[in-house]
C-alpha cells in the first residue's frame, strides 16, 4: 500500500513543477539525515538517518502535491520555491519567498519536537501514536517538507529572474541540470553528494557566516551562492551540452545533447550545489531539535506508516 501512495504521488508531478526534482531531493534530505547521525549519534541522529527514505518522500511532496492543490493552480504555491536575487528588493516582480517559506516549516517542526522529553516505542504506526512518539513523527514531517524548500535554495537556477535561461537563449537549463542530469548520474551521485558534505561543510558554514538562530540569513547566503554559480552552469551547458541555441528572449528551449552525453562537464558543480543545499538542510534541523531528550526507550523506534497529509500548509 505504502509504494502504492507513493507511485501514485510522484506520478502526479509534472516536469514544469520539478525543483531538484524528486531525485535531487531525495539525495539532498536523505545526505542532510546523515549528516545529523554525525553529529547527534547517541540521540537524534540515529532515529532520523533510519527514517531518512520517509523524509526523502516528505521533501518531494511540495512538488507533487502542493503545487496542485493551493487552490489557485499552483500561483499561492510557486513562489515559496524560489527568490530572484538578481532582481532589487523594492521590484515587485522580485517574487520569490523560498526563505520565509523554510522558516515556516522550520517553525512548524519546532513546535512539534521542542515539547518532546522521552519518546517510546519498536514498529509502530505513527498516525496513532501518541505522546512524545506522536510528535516526533509529526516533527520528522515538517522537518522532511522543510528540507524541499533549503534543497530549492541551494538551486543555482531557483536565485535567478532567468529561471530557465530563456534571456539567453538556453531555455531549458533549468530542468536539464536539475533533473536530467541529476538522474544521469545516480545512482552514485549520492554517494560523492554525502562525502563532499562532509568535506565542505565546515569551510561552508564559516563562509556563510553560518547563525542557525537567523536561519532565512542562512537560506539567503546559499542563495547568493546559487546565484554566483548560474555563470559557470551557463558556460557548461553552451559548451558542453547546448547543440543548437535559440535567439535570446525565446520561449523555445535551446537544443541539447542527451544527458549522458552533454551533463559530464556539469557533474562536479551538481554535486557541490546538492551537497550544499544538505548541509543547510541539516544545520537548519539541528537548530530545532531539542538535546535534553531521552531516546533509551526509542532505540527500535520505527514508523511504519507515512504522514503524507492532503492538507495544503498555506505560506504565512
Amino acid at each position: 500500500m505504502k509504494k502504492a501512495v507513493i507511485a501514485s504521488i510522484l506520478a502526479a508531478a509534472s516536469q514544469a513543477a520539478l525543483a531538484w526534482g524528486p531525485v535531487g531531493h531525495r539525495i539532498v534530505a536523505e545526505t542532510a539525515a546523515l549528516l545529523v547521525e554525525d553529529d547527534l549519534p547517541a540521540t537524534w541522529g540515529p532515529l532520523i538517518a533510519r527514517h531518512r527514505f520517509e523524509i526523502g518522500v516528505y521533501a518531494f511532496l511540495p512538488d507533487a502535491s502542493f503545487r496542485h492543490i493551493d487552490g489557485a493552480n499552483g500561483s499561492v504555491e510557486g513562489p515559496t520555491h524560489y527568490l530572484s536575487l538578481d532582481r532589487p528588493p523594492y521590484d515587485p516582480g522580485r517574487g520569490g519567498t523560498v526563505d520565509r517559506r523554510v522558516v515556516q516549516f522550520l517553525d512548524l517542526a519546532s513546535i512539534q519536537l521542542k515539547e518532546v522529553r522521552a519518546p517510546k516505542g519498536g514498529y509502530e504506526r505513527g498516525s496513532t501514536a501518541i505522546g512524545d512518539t506522536r510528535r516526533v513523527y509529526l516533527g520528522l514531517y515538517a522537518l522532511g517538507l522543510m528540507a524541499h524548500y533549503s534543497g530549492d535554495a541551494s538551486m543555482p537556477y531557483h536565485a535567478t529572474s532567468d529561471s530557465n535561461g530563456y534571456s539567453r537563449g538556453e531555455g531549458g537549463v533549468h530542468f536539464y541540470f536539475e533533473a536530467d542530469c541529476v538522474n544521469a548520474f545516480e545512482p552514485g551521485l549520492s554517494k560523492d553528494v554525502l562525502a563532499s558534505a562532509r568535506k565542505n561543510r565546515p569551510r561552508w558554514l564559516r563562509a556563510w557566516n553560518a547563525n542557525a538562530d537567523r536561519p532565512a540569513d542562512l537560506v539567503m547566503a546559499v542563495l547568493a551562492d546559487s546565484l554566483a554559480s548560474v555563470a559557470r552552469v551557463s558556460e557548461l551547458d553552451r559548451h558542453d551540452a547546448v547543440t543548437k541555441l535559440q535567439p535570446p528572449g525565446s520561449t523555445l528551449d535551446a537544443s541539447r545533447k542527451p544527458a549522458a552525453d552533454g551533463c559530464r562537464a556539469m557533474r562536479s558543480l551538481i554535486v557541490d550545489r546538492l551537497a550544499r543545499g544538505a548541509v543547510l538542510t541539516a544545520t537548519l534541523w539541528e537548530s530545532v531539535l531539542p538535546r535534553d531528550v531521552d531516546f533509551s526507550g526509542a532505540r527500535k523506534l520505527q514508523f511504519s506508516d507515512m504522514e503524507l497529509g492532503t492538507a495544503y500548509v498555506a505560506p504565512r
